[in-house]
């Protein structure tokens, strides 16, 4: 089994007061950005490497800081692949965890994103650098610190569209008949 890598970006917070203020906007991976990892290791994401994620971005769960231990925080609601990168919408629940981070958010205390990945498929140029054709989105998080600067960035905190609330309460009663 590949193990989880992690990944951290910087996040330049737009604050929308509109709503209930609940769903973190902006991009989670920026893509064409070299960056160097540790040591001699330099990766680049392109576009494309999470177009699978794409159509199940229910299973990214967000969590603050990779601590899968602790519950999440809330899910992706949509991912879209731009020309900058992977587009992220997360809803945050609505529980004391979710209200502390939201706060730590809107204040700009909290405001760099870390993902967790599975590498799928890579391919190492001449210069060393790994290109990171495909991989497998398991999480984002909330870090204190990250390592691409301004490259991703949130543009807003807003509330979710009635369509999505629908839509996951519809979800929630399909799943509660099945435990049935």
């Amino acid at each position: 089994m590949t193990n989880m890598e992690h990944r951290e970006f910087n996040l330049h917070l737009e604050y929308r007061a509109d709503g209930d203020g609940r769903t973190i906007t902006g991009i989670a991976v920026p893509y064409d950005v070299e960056q160097r990892i540790s040591g001699n290791l330099t990766e680049v994401f392109r576009k494309g490497a999470f177009a699978d994620m794409v159509r199940n971005p229910f299973r990214v769960k967000l969590l603050r800081g990779h601590d899968a231990k602790a519950l999440p925080l809330g899910r992706a609601t949509m991912l879209k692949e731009t020309d900058k990168g992977l587009y992220a919408e997360m809803r945050v629940s609505k529980t004391a965890a979710g209200d502390e981070v939201l706060e730590l958010v809107r204040d700009g205390a909290l405001d760099n994103l870390s993902i967790g990945f599975l590498p799928v498929k890579n391919r190492k140029r001449e210069d060393g650098v790994i290109e990171r054709l495909k991989a497998q989105l398991a999480e984002i998080s909330l870090v204190t610190f990250g390592a691409y600067g301004d490259l991703a960035s949130v543009t807003g905190v807003r509330e979710a569209e009635e369509t999505e609330v629908s839509r996951m309460a519809q979800a929630r009663e399909i799943l509660a008949a099945l435990r049935k």
